[in-house]
């Protein structure tokens, strides 16, 4: 019997292939949309894959089960309750699968979504090893309120019974394998860890296993909870109707500064994903910045209009292979292509090029003790803000910015500042996308750095 962890960093998520090489049979279980990587670990076990399982329905990413599906000929499963509409083996408590040197069982684990279940890996008759997808994760447990305010109480309920009448009755050995790891905004574990995971050690450990009592549970199960990626609201349904077949992972088509001109003018938008200092010295007007890097996916689905054909213009064509992959996890899947020659390529073809004025932090000291002082927007998470943040600064979290564009002064010159400058400069081309002129971002240093030099600074929230 073999177990193979996939890690998906765009995602802070892991997919798994459980097989055996005497059956020459196994099973990827929550797989996620480029599935080449699957099909490659069970020919590398000499075994064929006839199981694709999702321990829930999905609202962080598009679901790789039904692409395995139409690539390997493989059986999709997934909860009885979870509201599938293409053909699929509909899970229940309790069913069981014979992979040859071990069995499935299926066990409900609702709570981070109320169809969630777990598998459940027996050898002779014994649990080793169980997958829990959001039910118990390492060091903490999935969010409860994906589904809204008033629906995450009665989940939170759920979730207590999974833990505490389910999971931690499992034997100390049984190794856990979730799928949401630290860093996924699903999770509301604070780091994360080399999975697997014991039910001993969570018993000992996790703050979820610790909170006994079902009121306390609840309410800490509800509380400290931050945003996340607006492009989450579109995931489950997707994942029910079943998401579109790709045959594949996309290559992107080159394309010359007119053409991309030509989408442009159309409903297309361009992604800049080179580093914030490329951006901000020269960029195509109306671009979207969005770094290149593990959350690139992420920023992507949190700051672009949902559904919007992209073209994307990168620092390096090695970076295209992995972008493309995280952005059609999300299903991002109109991409026209990649502005080839990028902005130099832009500029002779006669187009114009747009800067943004950067500003560093002794500036920006500078300019808070003036009289017309600029507009301080910290573009951080409400708990990083809440930890310290330079006086007077106005918390707009990035992910929330172009829903507050309309009540913001325009008369104002305005200062965007995060952690580390990524954050910043996408709030600036968000800004500058809006039409504003007088702006300027921090995109080598932010707030952290700020509190280090010893200038003013507050904790709190607003």
């Amino acid at each position: 019997m073999f177990i193979e962890t996939i890690r998906i960093e765009s995602l802070s998520n892991n997919s798994y292939v459980v097989g055996s090489e005497q059956s020459g049979r196994c099973i990827v279980i929550d797989p996620a949309r480029d599935v080449d990587q699957y099909v490659q670990i069970a020919a590398n076990h000499g075994t064929r894959i006839v199981y694709a399982f999702e321990t829930h329905v999905h609202n962080d990413f598009v679901s790789g089960a039904r692409e395995l599906a139409d690539q390997t000929g493989c059986q999709v499963g997934a909860s009885a309750s979870g509201g599938l509409l293409f053909p699929s083996i509909r899970l229940q408590d309790n069913d069981e699968f014979d992979l040859g040197e071990f069995q499935i069982r299926i066990m409900h684990t609702p709570g981070h979504t109320p169809e969630s279940i777990s598998f459940i890996v027996e050898e002779q008759g014994q649990p080793t090893a169980i997958f829990t997808g959001g039910a118990l994760l390492m060091g903490g447990a999935a969010r409860v309120d994906l589904l809204g305010a008033k629906v995450a109480p009665f989940l939170a309920r759920w979730l207590h019974n999974t833990i505490h009448e389910k999971l931690l009755k499992l034997p100390d050995d049984v190794q856990v394998y979730p799928t949401h790891g630290g860093g996924s905004f699903c999770s509301t574990a604070a780091g994360g860890g080399t999975v697997p995971t014991t039910i001993a050690h969570e018993r000992l450990t996790n703050p979820f296993a610790a909170e006994v009592e079902e009121s306390s549970f609840v309410k800490f199960a509800l509380t400290g909870l931050g945003s996340y990626p607006s492009y989450y609201k579109y995931m489950a349904d997707i994942n029910r109707r079943g998401p579109d077949i790709l045959g594949g992972v996309p290559r992107l088509a080159s394309l010359t500064a007119l053409s991309v001109r030509s989408h442009l003018d159309g409903d297309a938008v361009l992604v800049d994903a080179r580093p914030e200092r490329n951006f901000n010295t020269g960029h195509v007007p109306g671009s979207y910045a969005v770094p290149h890097g593990n959350s690139m996916a992420t920023w992507v689905g949190w700051v672009v209009p949902w559904g919007k054909p992209l073209v994307l213009l990168s620092a390096d064509a090695s970076h295209h292979d992995d972008m493309v992959r995280q952005l059609i996890r999300i299903g991002f899947d109109r991409l026209h292509g990649f502005l080839s020659g990028g902005i130099d390529a832009w500029g002779s073809a006669g187009l114009p090029v747009e800067k943004t004025s950067v500003l560093d932090l002794d500036d920006l000291k500078q300019a808070q003790d003036l009289p017309a002082a600029p507009m301080i927007i910290d573009v951080r998470q409400r708990n990083e803000y809440a930890g310290g943040h330079i006086p007077g600064a106005l918390n707009i979290e990035l992910g929330e910015l172009q829903d507050h564009l309309d009540g913001l002064p325009r008369e104002l010159p305005v200062v965007t500042v995060c952690a580390a400058g990524m954050r910043a400069t996408t709030a600036g081309s968000i800004l500058q996308r809006d039409g504003r002129e007088n702006v300027q971002v921090v995109d080598e240093a932010g707030t952290p750095a700020w509190i280090e030099r010893g200038y003013p600074s507050e904790t709190g929230e607003e």
